[in-house]
C-alpha cells in the first residue's frame, strides 16, 4: 500500500479491525486470567502459592491480549494486501469481455443463464427460493 492513499472505506475497515482485536483479545485475556487465578479465589492455593498463581494469571492474560491482537491484525493486513494487489478480484474482466478461462466468473450466481432469466422476470433462479421472505434449505 506504500504510494497509495488509502479510502475512507479502507481507514473505517482499518479502525474496525483494530477494536475487533483489542475487545477480543481483552475478553481472551480476561477468560484467561480468571481461569488461572480461580483457584487462589476459591481458596485452594495459599501463601507463596498465591503469588505465583497471579503472577502466572498476569503473565498469560498479557500473552493471550498481544497474540490475538498480533494474529488479528496481521490476518487483516494479508487480506488486505491480496485486495489492493487486484480490486476487482482475479476473474473479473474488462467490460464487454469474458475472463481467459470460462470455468472462473466474477459472479457465480449471474454466471448461468437460468440466473440471467430470472433478472428479466421469466422466474426463479435455482439458487433462490421460490417465496419471498423464505431462505433456501442450504443456506
Amino acid at each position: 500500500m506504500l504510494g497509495r492513499r488509502r479510502t475512507q472505506s479502507e481507514r473505517d475497515a482499518a479502525t474496525v479491525e483494530m477494536v475487533f482485536a483489542a475487545v477480543t483479545g481483552a475478553l481472551l485475556a480476561a477468560a484467561g486470567f480468571i481461569a488461572v487465578i480461580s483457584p487462589v479465589l476459591a481458596g485452594a492455593v495459599h501463601g507463596a502459592g498465591r503469588k505465583g498463581c497471579f503472577a502466572g494469571a498476569v503473565v498469560l492474560a498479557a500473552a493471550l491480549f498481544c497474540g490475538r491482537v498480533a494474529i488479528t491484525l496481521r490476518r487483516f493486513e494479508r487480506l488486505g494486501r491480496l485486495r489492493g494487489a487486484d480490486p476487482h478480484g482475479p476473474a473479473a474482466a474488462p467490460p464487454g469481455q469474458t475472463p481467459s478461462d470460462p470455468s472462473i466468473t466474477a459472479d457465480p450466481v449471474h454466471a448461468s443463464g437460468s440466473a440471467a432469466s430470472s433478472r428479466r422476470g421469466d422466474g426463479p433462479s435455482p439458487d433462490q427460493p421460490s417465496q419471498p421472505g423464505r431462505t433456501s434449505p442450504d443456506s
